[in-house]
């Protein structure tokens, strides 16, 4: 340490003077005061007694002496000297601005070799949707929200073990997380919705490495009822109820079996449908199941059927009674087509002279599906004469169908071949002798030609003891689910449903 006299001290002081002069601003740092302490408004420095010029030059003293050399100052003396500086600046600057605020934006003149270090902003986890367009790959996607590629990569890979990448496709929902890690935001996870029930999940393991899953929304079946009055067609009507399109179809088929359809309804007749669906628990519609109650009321009549299933899983359809809803022949083998021709004499259109007409016309789009009438055995399925494509069902021994002007066969009919009421057999088209497309439609009782809507064929089944009472103890569960769904009501069903429990 190195000890000095007061005398000697004032003198290094006065030698400083004009050093002091020349580094305000380097002081004014050191000491972090306000430029107005220590300059005037001229510019000139403020220095009101010995006491603060003493002070000032000893600071200078101590920024340019060697750190290895110190200073000692009388505790007395140097409280003193700062304590009078202070005092007189501090009412000055009182009486003119009120407060004395010491800041280092208030400096004078800084360092330029001083540089502030700007703060990073803080990342956060960020969770992006990802809106997929017409032409986009999942790999594109992946490195628009910011996920390196060897990494989308990866992701893809990944995702190929539960979901085929290829069938991406617009409007598909995909959802991407970034975390920060090491000063930037990396992928963290990634959900693909495949379809309403999987959602395939992809998770960052380690720092190079993700793993796939699968995760599957739990599925319930629920119950539905729908009344529709028909304006247009039955179509049309329930599907303006929002009854889905496989339902209307089973409804329309199980409703054939007694009604032409196409010329016994009318505008102002009533739908009534309680049917089921698979759904998940979040409400998106799965798969639909089964009609349990159909109903069809007209002016003084009506006609509704029942599901009911026997006890080894067969299911079928019967009316309160019991009787069998599945004729031997449907009265109509085509669904939306309108009867351009009946049975009898008429013009022939081709020919030009009066003939024996000996079916049934319906007229109708080229492709569309023709059904068999009811259970039997192939006997042709080829080009015949003027009917064209052409196919004809034993029904039995007495009891034949024929099918004319075919665009073409359902895969696998030929001679032979059994059939199941109801079955696609063939399509509509105009080959043969034939104006348009259209289905000619024959029935054959003991090899004589009839008409197909006077035909009288006994029903294909009836219930009785056993079966019959446990089907109309459904039938009322069926009536009553119905009148409180219809009416918005909660009910607790106590009737299984077996192809929702199998759904998916």
């Amino acid at each position: 340490m190195i000890s000095m006299s007061y005398k000697n001290m004032l003198r290094s002081v006065s030698a400083s003077y004009f050093f002091v002069k020349r580094s305000t601003a380097h002081f004014v740092q050191t000491l972090y005061l306000k430029d107005r302490y220590i300059r005037k408004k001229d510019g000139s420095l403020r220095f009101r007694c010995k006491a603060t010029f003493a002070s000032l030059s000893v600071l200078a003293l101590l920024s340019v002496v060697p750190q290895a050399t110190a200073i000692q100052l009388p505790l007395e003396f140097s409280s003193q000297m700062f304590a009078s500086a202070d005092v007189q600046d501090q009412a000055e600057e009182t009486s003119t601005h009120g407060e004395i605020l010491l800041s280092s934006a208030d400096f004078g003149e800084t360092d330029a070799s001083v540089t502030p270090v700007e703060e990073k902003p803080k990342l956060e986890p960020q969770t992006i949707a990802l809106d997929i367009t017409s032409g986009d790959t999942l790999a594109g996607v992946l490195q628009k929200a910011g996920v390196a590629p060897a990494m989308a990569y990866k992701v893809v890979k990944s995702t190929s073990e539960h979901y085929d990448p290829r069938l991406i496709r617009p409007g598909q929902e995909i959802e991407v997380k970034m975390d920060p890690k090491d000063g930037e935001l990396q992928f963290a996870s990634m959900s693909l919705v495949s379809d309403p029930i999987r959602t395939v999940v992809v998770e960052r393991d380690g720092d190079d490495s993700v793993v796939a899953s699968l995760d599957e929304k739990e599925i319930t079946s629920q119950f539905f009822a729908k009344r529709a009055q028909i304006n247009s067609s039955l179509y049309g009507s329930a599907a303006s109820k929002g009854v889905p399109d496989p339902i209307i179809a089973k409804s329309i088929k199980i409703l054939s079996w007694s009604l032409d359809l196409q010329r016994e309804i009318k505008r102002g007749d009533t739908f009534e449908i309680l049917y089921d669906a698979s759904m998940t628990d979040d409400g998106y519609y799965v798969r639909s199941g089964e009609p349990y109650y159909v109903k069809l009321k007209q002016a003084g009549s009506e006609v509704a059927y029942y599901r009911h299933e026997y006890e080894d899983g067969r299911i079928s359809y019967f009316d309160k009674d019991g009787k069998g809803a599945k004729k031997g022949l449907l009265s109509t083998p085509i669904d939306g087509a309108r009867m351009s021709s009946g049975f009898g004499m008429r013009r022939h259109p081709v020919l030009g002279y009066s003939k024996m007409h000996k079916g049934a016309d319906f007229a109708a789009p080229t492709g569309t599906p023709i059904y068999a009438a009811g259970d039997g055995v192939v006997e042709r399925a080829n080009r015949f004469s003027s009917y064209g494509n052409y196919i004809r069902i034993r029904h039995n021994n007495e009891i034949k169908t024929a099918y004319a002007h075919l665009n073409g066969f359902a895969k696998g009919i030929k001679a032979g071949r059994r059939v199941s009421q109801g079955d696609v057999i063939g399509y509509v088209g105009t080959t043969g002798r034939s104006t348009g497309p259209h289905l000619h439609y024959e029935v054959l009782v003991a090899g004589k030609h009839t008409n197909p809507r006077s035909v009288k064929v006994p029903t294909s089944e009836s219930l009785e003891g056993k079966e019959l009472a446990r089907f109309k103890a459904n039938v009322a569960q069926f009536e009553k689910k119905y009148e409180n769904l219809l009416d918005g009501q909660e009910f607790a069903g106590v009737v299984s449903t077996p192809a929702a429990k199998n759904a998916l």
